[in-house]
């Protein structure tokens, strides 16, 4: 049977359409893939150690309140005498943040795979050094008692060293837990009578901290300095400060934040975070998130992004090729075309999940433009047709390639893209006469009787 012209395209773009469904379900299946690195990721977290958040160090200083006890005794008489006795009860306990705080960390990182997934982890090397200095006396009946030494940690389990603490000249030795329940977790020393302590001394704190993921550090001095490096060569700058200072390399990055308290909102900021449990999630954090240098999930979402537009624009080509080269293709070719243009996607995911993601791309393109080319020999019925179709089947995969590695630029160049496509066809068709080829195609088969 021939069909009209209007009546074909619309055969054919009820074909593209159909293709919907298989380029759905593919992209289902990355997104299936993706949330179980994930869960593999979050996993390995949960049995080693997740994302490291340091704050501190601060200091807790335990307060005492002197108040009048007033009670009635009764006399062997039976008359009623008031006594007042002076006692002593707790009162909150304030927190001291550091003037100055030097945060350096030194973060190699070790790539691991748990099956197929990888998995990032990093065994950081810490040092907290700065100065503090003490509040006055709270004044009144309120005395100032024993002072703790308290750094927060995040994920206690990832402290693999915490030896070599000194604060003031003297050494320290941490016991677990933060002494203060306005910090969720970390480690504390206690320093003895606020009474003995200098009005300001100076303290280092070295750690060993094993994490994924990300570190991050509270800036909660009055001036604070912090420097991260690493060997990993693509970090995220993460949290409410750029880097003063960066340097992006092949071996690996070095960062420098430098932060005051004018910034950050000072004391009153930190002390507000702290009361609502809030010092490890708090707006005003800065650290650095390890990127995956080729997310193969990510990028294959994005890949999806043009699945369709791939089928139209090769789908566009055969009927220009029906138009030009008057080749009568089937619609049954079209899908099969269609389907393995959607395979490669699926062949994308899976291969890169075992090999870089470049190879896995170009293993996948080569055998469907192989495949294409192949399929299509017999139809076009001419070897240099055939090797034209294959290059522009190569072609639309190195685009692909090309718009895949230009984020900020996919827009612009999957644009110039369509246009040329539609700038092709319209110059190859403008001497067309489109009602003559209609009606060649509404003409019926002769009769054979």
């Amino acid at each position: 049977m021939r069909y009209p012209l209007l009546g074909r395209f619309a055969l054919v773009a009820g074909v593209a359409v159909a293709l919907l469904l298989p380029l759905g379900l593919i992209r289902d299946k990355v997104s299936e893939r993706r949330d179980r690195a994930d869960t593999v990721q979050k996993a390995f977290a949960g049995e080693t150690s997740g994302a490291q958040v340091i704050a501190g160090p601060l200091l807790a200083l335990t307060c005492e309140e002197t108040y009048v006890d007033e009670r009635l005794v009764h006399q062997a008489n039976g008359n009623p005498v008031t006594v007042r006795e002076n006692r002593q009860r707790p009162c909150p306990t304030r927190l001291v943040l550091p003037a100055d705080l030097k945060v350096e960390a030194s973060v190699p990182v070790e790539q691991l795979h748990r099956g197929i997934y990888p998995i990032r982890l990093y065994r950081a090397s810490v040092t907290l050094s700065g100065r503090f200095e003490l509040p006055g006396e709270p004044g009144g009946n309120r005395v100032w008692k024993e002072a703790y030494f308290v750094v927060g940690i995040s994920d206690v389990r990832g402290i693999k060293a915490a030896a070599g603490a000194s604060v003031g000249g003297r050494s320290l030795a941490f016991i677990p837990g933060p002494a203060d329940k306005r910090i969720q977790s970390g480690l504390h020393a206690p320093l003895g009578r606020y009474a003995a302590l200098d009005k300001g001394f100076g303290f280092r704190v070295p750690l060993e901290l094993v994490g994924t993921d990300r570190l991050v550090i509270a800036p909660v001095g009055g001036e604070n300095d912090i420097l991260i490096q690493s060997g990993w060569r693509h970090p995220s700058f993460i949290g409410a400060y750029s880097p003063d200072r960066r340097e992006i390399g092949p071996g690996g990055f070095r960062a420098a934040w430098r932060v005051n308290q004018l910034s950050t909102g000072g004391n009153a900021f930190w002390l507000e975070n702290a009361a609502a449990g809030q010092l490890f999630s708090s707006p005003r954090l800065l650290g650095v998130a390890l990127l995956e240098p080729v997310n193969p999930y990510s990028m294959s979402f994005r890949a999806m992004e043009y699945g369709f537009l791939f089928v139209l624009l090769t789908f566009a080509a055969f009927s220009l090729v029906e138009l030009v080269w008057r080749v009568t293709l089937h619609p049954v070719q079209y899908a099969l075309t269609g389907s393995a243009l959607a395979v490669f996607f699926l062949l994308l995911i899976s291969l890169s999940e075992h090999v870089r993601f470049g190879l896995a791309y170009l293993a996948a393109a080569g055998a469907c433009v192989a495949l294409l080319t192949l399929y299509l020999r017999h139809p076009l019925g001419s070897a240099w047709r055939t090797a034209l179709f294959g290059a522009l089947f190569a072609a639309l995969y190195a685009a692909l390639y090309v718009l895949l590695q230009s984020e900020d630029h996919s827009l612009l160049l999957g644009s110039l893209l369509v246009f040329g496509v539609l700038a092709t066809v319209m110059l190859l068709t403008r001497k067309l006469d489109w009602s003559a080829l209609s009606g060649r195609l509404r003409q019926p088969l002769a009769d054979p009787s």
